[in-house]
């Protein structure tokens, strides 16, 4: 059977035009076309171009054009469909109340949110059909979706045109982490379905014991012991079962005793910094699975205020739970690394066996990670719980320390003129190799954390440019002063790969220069993980601040749990609004800005409650609250 791709690369010519805008016009009308989505359809175009194979502004033109009237048709005929008839659809399915809301979102957003929505990946179409149905004015329908077309046309046409064949192997496995991710999410609605009376019972047991939801978290006094010993028991239970060839993970006994000690976000930050450590000296491939070591010490975490510690019961449940976490979140992680292994080989035996006689494949990969993880997670339980039993029960500290990261999620959408100042943040990024914009965009960041420590809740507006690039400099050169001792530690293995070929290498030599360069890539890490405290110190004492050593440290030790969590969250943030790469250069323009303010907002609540007190009492004498006040 042919592939539609291959007969639409054949094409050429106005021919090539005209399948082009045939195919995007369905797609805009409503009707899916899974086969040639039209992401792929412009980079198709884009690669026509760069071959000479079509005229790029008879494209560019039609294109353009067939788009828009497409979306204009799919509007009218999602409003005759009607809002009613919408309803009578979603009530039995519970959805009324989400698209409600969706819908006022999108009138009261006006032109600027059907641009932003239609940017999204995955929601282009969607908006669409709701600003039908929801009798969004033509004229605002209008206004948003030409400069959105524009974008979108000239992304994915630029993209084909400039990286030529490369780039649809590269939108083709979005489009298949789009379709996993979609599989696995349609399932995990499934299961709530099935288990949302268990659910609702256990949220409030956490209620009654006094954990006030998943996004809010208070952090007393966790010892270092406790999270160095966790780590080191990661290592040492990975290098046990890689050194016996052990058909087991055995790296997250730590990240489990560390939940049922520290809370869920302890947990989580201790697993999610265990596998970046781990990629970054034995185990290249362990970042991306840093989510599901977040995962399964979160759970720990939860399973603390649930007692589950204290019974037989609950021993079973949280092994049953992790197993769970484990299995269904490293599936995917495995097709996207490793084409389905799961790097043990008991576990790649059974799924090749299984996939030869002609098992799901994806069926194959669970059933060959959950033979793996179902004794793993047995036994890192049992360790974990056997170590916690022993241990004292850990000091509350009188003031501990409390974030909210739902109000730091939603404090962008909350601002004031909130999308212009996120576009502005777009173009920065967009420009970033420019410099300066890069600087802006690092100063904007920094104002955040500046008002946030004082107390306020919005984002500064786009003025005193110039005062935003000089803190955007001081503060990147500082944390590069920073990275220094790790670019030194890399030279030796830099230089050692160089002459590798050209002169014979004493292999002792070799090697001592790759564990001095791991201990480079874990400098960068840990000075990652210092950020919170580098910057707080630059809005405390400037950038002399932000170089004394011992002032960052001091900071950190106020609350260590406190300066471990926020420094995963900054970390994972950043990776966050990096996997807009994924939605290609459209999405990247989005999410990187929007986690980079997320970040911000952080890192200022870390330094409001890591600063002396007397330091914020003279900050309020000075009247700079006041000051900052008045700049809004």
């Amino acid at each position: 059977m042919m592939n539609p791709i291959n007969w639409v690369q054949a094409l050429e010519g106005p021919t090539l035009v005209a399948v082009i805008c045939g195919l995007m016009f369905i797609e805009e009308t409503g009707v899916p076309l899974p086969f040639a989505p039209g992401d792929l359809i412009l980079a198709l175009g884009g690669i026509a171009v760069a071959g000479g194979r079509v005229n790029p502004v008879l494209l560019v033109a039609a294109v353009g054009v067939t788009i828009t009237i497409g979306a204009i048709v799919g509007r009218e005929a999602a409003a005759l469909l009607g809002w009613e008839r919408l309803m009578r659809i979603a009530q039995p399915l519970r959805a009324r109340g989400a698209l409600e809301r969706a819908a006022g979102l999108l009138e009261r957003g006006g032109w600027r949110a059907v641009f932003t929505a239609r940017l999204i990946p995955g929601l282009r179409v969607y908006t669409t059909q709701v600003a039908g149905v929801s009798r969004v004015p033509m004229r605002t329908f209008v206004a948003g979706l030409l400069p959105a077309n524009a974008v979108y046309i000239a992304a994915f046409v630029g993209l084909g045109a400039a990286f030529g064949r490369p780039i649809l192997a590269l939108i083709q496995l979005a489009e298949h982490q789009l379709l996993i991710a979609l599989l696995v999410l349609i399932a995990l609605v499934a299961l709530f379905f099935l288990t949302r009376a268990p659910i609702r019972r256990t949220l409030t047991s956490l209620q009654a014991a006094g954990w006030t939801g998943p996004l809010r978290f208070s952090l007393g006094s966790v010892s270092v012991v406790l999270i160095l010993s966790a780590m080191g028991l990661n290592f040492a239970g990975h290098a046990i079962a890689v050194t016996f060839g052990l058909p087991l993970f055995l790296d997250s006994v730590g990240t489990v005793l560390a939940g049922v000690v520290g809370g869920p976000w302890v947990g989580g930050s201790v697993g999610f910094i265990s596998n970046q450590v781990s990629s970054n000296t034995v185990d290249p491939i362990a970042a991306p699975y840093s989510i599901v070591s977040f995962a399964v010490g979160f759970a720990a975490g939860l399973a603390r205020y649930l007692n589950w510690q204290k019974r037989p019961s609950g021993w079973v449940a949280l092994w049953l739970v992790t197993f769970a976490i484990a299995s269904v979140v490293s599936t995917p992680l495995n097709f996207l690394i490793s084409s389905g292994k799961s790097g043990v080989g008991l576990g790649d035996s059974i799924y090749t066996g299984l996939y030869g006689a002609h098992f799901p494949r994806i069926l194959a990969a669970f059933i060959g990670e959950a033979a793996v993880d179902l004794p793993d997670k047995l036994i890192t339980v049992v360790l974990a719980l056997v170590i916690a039993q022993g241990m004292p029960r850990p000091r509350v500290a009188s003031g501990a320390a409390d974030l909210d990261l739902a109000d730091a999620v939603m404090f962008v959408v909350r601002s004031d003129r909130w999308v212009r100042k996120l576009l502005v943040a777009a173009a920065s990024t967009l420009f970033f190799w420019l410099v300066i914009p890069l600087l802006l965009l690092t100063g904007y960041n920094v104002e955040i954390t500046r008002r946030v420590r004082a107390g306020s809740r919005e984002l500064p507006p786009w003025d005193h440019r110039w005062r935003k690039i000089r803190d955007g400099f001081k503060l990147l050169g500082a944390i590069l002063i920073w990275f220094v001792p790790g670019v030194l530690l890399s030279i030796p293995a830099g230089i050692v790969g160089t002459l590798q070929g050209e002169v014979t290498i004493p292999t002792a030599v070799s090697d001592l220069a790759g564990i001095v360069a791991a201990a480079g890539s874990v400098w960068f890490l840990v000075v990652a993980l210092l950020e919170p405290a580098i910057i707080s110190q630059y809005l405390d004492r400037g950038f002399l601040g932000a170089l004394n050593v011992s002032a960052v440290l001091r900071r950190v030790r106020v609350n260590l749990a406190l300066s471990l969590v926020v420094g995963a969250l900054v970390v994972a943030l950043s990776t966050i609004g990096l996997i807009g790469l994924v939605a290609l250069l459209v999405g990247v323009l989005i999410t990187f800005p929007y986690a980079s303010f997320v970040g911000a907002y952080l890192v200022g609540q870390y330094a409001r409650l890591t600063d002396r007190p007397p330091l914020r009492a003279e900050a309020v004498d000075r009247g700079s609250v006041g000051q900052i006040k008045g700049v809004v």
